[in-house]
């Protein structure tokens, strides 16, 4: 008979994927040990596979989670806003505060899906397009005066990406530079860019 489950079982397997995430940005995926993440939670190896099944199945575990709540997150932000610029803003804002709210769960996010199998890799791409393609249509929501081409497209929104997706490697929440107006800076950085290209540059 198979073992019972917790009533407390999502939790407590959500709480080591955040134990895991920590002990990955620090030590790197291959240098730890299920042993480690074991301790790092209080409780026994065993104890683990109750939860998940295999250090690679913790990894997948954590970078579908939280890829999972950082698109769900952008689409609730994205849609309740008006116009494409007010959509825009609160875009940069959701990933702004959670990739400083969670920069190691970010840092396994962004650098270590290598570790993962095929299967794995193309279940997680499948969720990263969903946030690149918003932006996509969000930039041609910017633009609307001009059909822009949909390489380049994809290449403003990669551009983009290429802003948000490290801050939590170089910002310093101590510094004289809030979170609020940080991301302002992106949006103003990035509106005054596509707004002052000529449509000849778009097409």
């Amino acid at each position: 008979m198979a073992r019972p489950k917790a009533l407390d079982y999502e939790v407590r397997k959500q709480d080591i994927l955040r134990a895991a995430a920590v002990l990955f940005a620090k030590k790197g995926y291959n240098e730890t040990l299920l042993e480690d993440i074991a301790e790092q939670c209080g409780i026994g190896k065993s104890s683990l596979y109750h939860y998940h099944r295999s250090k690679h199945a913790i990894l997948y575990g954590l970078i579908k989670w939280k890829i999972e709540d950082l698109a769900w997150k952008v689409d609730a932000a994205v849609e309740a806003a008006g116009t494409p610029e007010e959509q825009f803003h609160a875009m940069t804002a959701t990933l702004v505060n959670e990739y400083l709210r969670v920069p190691d769960e970010i840092t396994v996010l962004l650098t270590m899906p290598r570790h993962l199998n095929a299967a794995a890799k193309s279940s997680i791409s499948q969720i990263q397009h969903r946030i690149i393609n918003r932006m996509v249509l969000l930039v041609q929501a910017l633009r609307p005066d001009v059909e822009v081409t949909r390489k380049k497209l994809t290449a403003m929104a990669m551009l983009y990406f290429g802003m948000t997706n490290w801050i939590h490697v170089w910002y310093k929440p101590s510094g004289s530079i809030n979170a609020s107006e940080l991301s302002g800076m992106i949006v103003r950085i990035f509106l005054d860019g596509i707004n002052g290209m000529d449509p000849e540059q778009l097409t």
